[in-house]
């Protein structure tokens, strides 16, 4: 299967227009904006599917940056998705690769579970998760 093949048959399972979200890769959903784009994983091509967090501050306190290296580790916290640093900025971003033989219906459950991650994260992280003094959980 093609990249763009595993596009269209998201899109069909999901119940929006092939031709439209191939041209665009990405999906608003609940306010979270997935980018999609194609990938290589151990050498063989792969569908990314990411979204962005929020911004990172440079001088971001070493104990967030602990909680979100740690993060990476428990699956539960990311919906199995690793949380990073978007290349050439300060963007948090929660992204997860798949092989693009990944049926449809698994892809969009793992399209959900990133929308419902990252809402988490988002909202944690504007109520002052990993800063000084503030009482903010993941929740």
């Amino acid at each position: 299967m093609t990249y763009r093949e595993a596009l269209a048959a998201l899109a069909l399972e999901i119940g929006v227009d092939p031709d439209a979200f191939a041209e665009r890769e990405e999906l608003l959903v609940n306010d979270v904006a997935l980018a999609f784009s194609a990938v290589q994983r151990t050498g063989t091509p792969a569908i990314q599917v990411a979204c962005r967090i929020g911004s990172l501050s440079s001088q971001a306190p070493l104990s967030l940056l602990r909680l979100l290296l740690q993060a990476n580790t428990l699956g539960a916290a990311t919906g199995g998705a690793t949380l990073g640093l978007q290349q050439a900025t300060d963007d948090l971003v929660l992204s997860s690769t798949h092989a693009l033989e990944t049926p449809a219906p698994a892809l969009a459950r793992v399209c959900r579970v990133l929308v419902e991650a990252a809402a988490l994260w988002t909202s944690a992280l504007e109520r002052g998760l990993g800063q000084p003094g503030a009482t903010a959980a993941l929740s």
